[in-house]
């Protein structure tokens, strides 16, 4: 791996840049970047860490990051060639063409929305690993978040509602995104697609259910305790308890004693 030039990177990535309307031959030279920058000597599984589910280059992240700069004008500039080239990427089974393909869909313009729904909808029904999906959450839905947040969970929503597990955690984990970036404007949705799992859930789905429990449990502490608690007090409930002891200590001392409480009044 030869050491980083700064000024040889710029005048690396700009070359690669001038090639975004050619897809085909711009995923090829991508890969020739990142492979001329990796390290050839690490191997996974070193240093105790897991091994990773898609293949992923070893490059120092300065070489991405200078790649995106010059990228990040041609979207305004060459806007047609944007989606094709977001195509040729996802095409690539590597983790580092994924996400560059998720941050170019985010930056899409949502009008019209359909270009941007048909990709993440095609996307997330692959039964992508989770390092990539949650890559393709954080990136991939900025502009639809900010300009068209409706229908975003409206995605979301059918896809927790779907009868594929890949699917159902795929929009579990999606609202992680949204519950960091909108604040407590949601949260009426939020809770309507998460309430049914609150009370039933599939094992399979309790470890997502819980980072989003716990996400909302940082960003809307005592609205979050209150749905905790409608759901302890209604029928059909067998896995609320669960839940609450799972996140209780993710909460503030009054909403923990509360909930605390409200377990001991359902024994």
């Amino acid at each position: 791996m030869p050491a980083i030039q700064p000024a040889r990177l710029r005048k690396q990535a700009s070359e690669l840049a001038g090639k975004f309307n050619q897809p085909a031959l711009f995923v090829h030279d991508l890969h020739s970047l990142l492979d001329l920058y990796t390290d050839h000597t690490h191997r996974p599984g070193q240093a105790g860490e897991p091994s990773p589910l898609i293949a992923k280059y070893k490059t120092p992240p300065q070489v991405i990051g200078q790649v995106w700069r010059e990228l990040l004008p041609l979207i305004n500039r060459q806007p047609a060639d944007v989606l094709p080239v977001c195509d040729a990427l996802w095409a690539e089974p590597n983790y580092d063409l994924q996400l560059l393909s998720a941050r170019l869909l985010g930056q899409v313009p949502v009008n019209p929305l359909d270009p941007v729904i048909d990709r993440l909808n095609s996307w997330v029904c692959q039964g992508l690993d989770n390092q990539v999906l949650d890559g393709l959450f954080e990136f991939g839905m900025t502009r639809l978040q900010q300009d068209a947040p409706s229908k975003l969970l409206e995605l979301v929503s059918s896809w927790v509602g779907s009868s594929t597990p890949h699917v159902q955690q795929a929009g579990l984990r999606a609202l992680l995104p949204i519950i960091n970036q909108s604040g407590s404007e949601n949260l009426p949705s939020i809770f309507r697609i998460l309430t049914p799992f609150l009370r039933v859930a599939p094992s399979s789905l309790r470890p997502d259910i819980l980072m989003v429990l716990t996400a909302l449990a940082h960003s809307s502490p005592s609205e979050t305790a209150y749905l905790l608690h409608q759901n302890l007090s209604t029928p059909n409930n067998p896995d609320t308890a669960w839940f609450i002891r799972k996140v209780l200590d993710e909460f503030p001392a009054d909403a923990q004693i509360g909930l605390h409480n409200a377990l001991k009044g359902k024994r």
